[in-house]
């Protein structure tokens, strides 16, 4: 096993923290792959010529920064690595995880015309009229991972929905063939959220499960809102991270988030 040298008793670092970053580093390179078991904490103790107490802090570390999982019963194993999407670059689901090297499936769990909820007819600044949803489901290797909810004003919907299956194609990209808008900035906030009763069923949850939530208002390049959205991301593969680079009108952050 390559975790052998991890634990060098003449470093000032902990025993505990050596073996860690052996397992992370074994991680990233990829020869700890996703769904690997790994030995039982008293038998890699014995492997590393450790006591048991250093094993056990290291895999209760990781577990709890969501690189592992740990079962009663069965062991633990490598969890499946988090993949970081730009939040505030404008561009499709598809493309930021593609750019990650990782290929999501999209399925349409609702396409329909409708009275627009208070919070999107507020957020869009809406008088009346109907709204389009388009409500979509996103797996990897079969298992969703997050839901995405998009409302736009109705007058959109009748020339986007013909023919063009939401699935497979970007809506953004359909907005800018046949509308001609190009979505150019958005507006984020991220907050915790906790399954419900449809969100649990439609993610494969208990219900209650936290959950990363992006509520999103998106502007086209005349400054017009057009788009509100939700979506909701399995706090178990996903993570941000945040970028700041400061200009000369201030501080602009970057956001990402990361599965």
């Amino acid at each position: 096993m390559r975790l052998g040298a991890a634990v060098q008793r003449q470093s000032p670092m902990p025993l505990h923290h050596q073996i860690k970053v052996a397992v992370l580093h074994g991680i990233e390179e990829g020869w700890l792959e996703p769904g690997r078991q790994l030995p039982r904490e008293r038998e890699l103790a014995e492997f590393l010529g450790v006591s048991l107490a250093p094993v056990r802090q290291a895999m209760a570390d990781l577990n709890k920064e969501g690189y592992l999982d740990r079962s009663r019963g069965r062991g633990t194993f490598v969890r499946a690595r988090k993949v970081v999407e730009k939040i505030a670059i404008l561009g499709s689901f598809h493309e930021a995880l593609r750019r990650q090297g990782i290929e999501p499936s999209m399925g349409v769990l609702a396409d329909e015309i409708g009275e627009a909820p208070k919070r999107v007819a507020t957020a869009l600044g809406l008088r009346g009229g109907k709204v389009w949803k388009l409500h979509r489901q996103a797996l990897i290797d079969g298992q969703p991972v997050a839901l995405l909810t998009a409302w736009l004003p109705a007058r959109y919907a009748s020339s986007l929905r013909v023919g063009r299956n939401f699935a497979k194609e970007s809506l953004y990209a359909g907005l800018a063939e046949v509308h001609g808008v190009v979505m150019s900035q958005a507006d984020n906030l991220i907050e915790v959220d906790r399954a419900g009763l449809d969100e649990a069923t439609e993610m494969r949850m208990p219900p209650g499960t936290p959950l990363l939530k992006v509520i999103g208002i998106t502007r086209d390049q005349n400054d017009r809102k057009v788009e509100y959205s939700e979506v909701l991301y399995d706090a178990d593969r996903f993570r941000f991270s945040i970028e700041s680079r400061r200009m000369a009108n201030g501080v602009t952050f970057l956001a990402d988030i990361s599965l």
